[in-house]
């Protein structure tokens, strides 16, 4: 049996030897009444303390908790009961039916609950902190062909590469030398080579991505690390890429984000945080997406059609992790960054434009866009913000 096998067996004998919280409390729920005030505060209590545990093995009880989209909160203590409201919604709520559909052909569905927190932080991480979430998915990919090369080993922990995941470049590599090991420095110099499409690239080039940092982890080896827990890489990766992408959007005074010829106007396209609502974030994932798929169906070659999808992906990944209304970076600066002309910033900027306002109208539902002001629209009209 796999190390994943084992885990999730232990997981599920754990919870059947317990109290069964919400394998009970699913059983209780009357669909044309409230739940029972004490039961629910005990499942609240368990849930919360699950929430907790999740938070603390994904690393993000260190971080701000806008990086699962609860803002305006200054402490985890504060967060975490917002942050609750929502799960419960999650579990509780959105997936009723198919907890009660489980419970017909199983006895303890209490596994299943705790798999959905996982599945909720991990939408929220990935809607909230986009930089985390692609560094992590790159680096994961990359662990796992290494591993399916034969270049790295799983020692102990998940075999599909999770935080606590310990790795050596023997089999007979002993995990416990991984205990302690800072590769800060080991993080900032890949990134030197890897930025800006570490987190810019999709597709077809994101694998190009993968297996250059595939090849940089045999830098780990020659400097005589013999094994390493993928936490202690994930993080400082991760790290590195938030501090030095800040620092590439700071905004340049003196020169125009956006420039407008003398006979036509430029379309300024901004993506903005989506409300943190549900039919919000459906809305801003079916936007990005539709974009991104008419982008593949215009008529354009190759070379055009990837500088398209790089500054599309730029600008989701700006406005995700920029409050609105900041500074944004000059064209200078994003043609020099993503390896794109100049010159042809402007037309880019309009097509991707009209491709949202076609986006926009294809989607029901309140937008998740705003006006940009600025003289920048070609009719006279407020800029269109994404």
């Amino acid at each position: 049996m796999s190390i994943a096998g084992l885990s999730w067996r232990k997981e599920e004998e754990d919870t059947a030897a317990g109290a069964r919280v919400f394998t009970d409390f699913v059983r209780s729920l009357d669909p044309r009444g409230e739940p029972e005030p004490r039961r629910l505060a005990v499942v609240r209590d368990v849930l919360r303390a699950a929430l907790r545990g999740e938070l603390r093995r994904r690393g993000l009880w260190t971080a701000p908790p806008d990086y699962v989209g609860v803002v305006g909160c200054t402490s985890w203590d504060e967060a975490l009961e917002e942050l609750l409201s929502e799960c419960y919604a999650f579990v509780f709520v959105d997936r009723l039916r198919s907890l009660q559909a489980q419970l017909q052909v199983k006895p303890n569905i209490d596994g299943l609950v705790f798999l959905n927190v996982r599945h909720f932080l991990h939408e929220r991480q990935k809607e909230s902190d986009p930089l985390g979430a692609q560094v992590f998915q790159v680096l994961q990919s990359a662990v796992r062909a290494a591993v399916a090369a034969g270049e790295l080993h799983v020692l102990t922990g998940d075999a599909r590469i999770r935080n606590e995941t310990v790795l050596g470049f023997s089999p007979d590599a002993d995990p416990a030398s991984a205990v302690g090991r800072d590769l800060r420095a080991s993080a900032a110099r890949w990134n030197d080579a890897l930025l800006p499409d570490l987190v810019t690239l999709r597709g077809r080039r994101e694998a190009e991505v993968v297996e250059r940092l595939r090849e940089r982890l045999a830098d780990l080896r020659d400097e005589g690390i013999a094994a390493f827990r993928f936490k202690d890489l994930i993080d400082p990766l991760k790290a590195d890429v938030r501090t030095r992408w800040a620092a590439l959007l700071d905004h340049e005074s003196g020169e125009p984000a956006f420039e407008r010829g003398a006979d036509e106007a430029a379309r300024s396209v901004r993506l903005v945080r989506p409300d943190t609502s549900f039919e919000e974030r459906q809305l801003y994932r079916r936007l990005v997406a539709c974009v991104l798929a008419a982008i593949e169906r215009l008529d354009v070659n190759e070379k055009t059609r990837g500088y398209l999808s790089t500054l599309w992906q730029f600008l989701r990944v700006q406005a995700m992790g920029a409050a609105a209304g900041e500074g944004r970076p000059s064209q200078r600066r994003i043609g020099d960054l993503l390896g794109i002309p100049r010159e042809r910033l402007k037309d880019f900027y309009k097509t991707l434009g009209r491709l949202l306002e076609e986006c926009r109208a294809a989607n029901s539902g309140k937008p998740s866009v705003t006006p940009l002001p600025g003289e920048l629209a070609p009719d006279g009209r407020r800029g269109i913000a994404p």
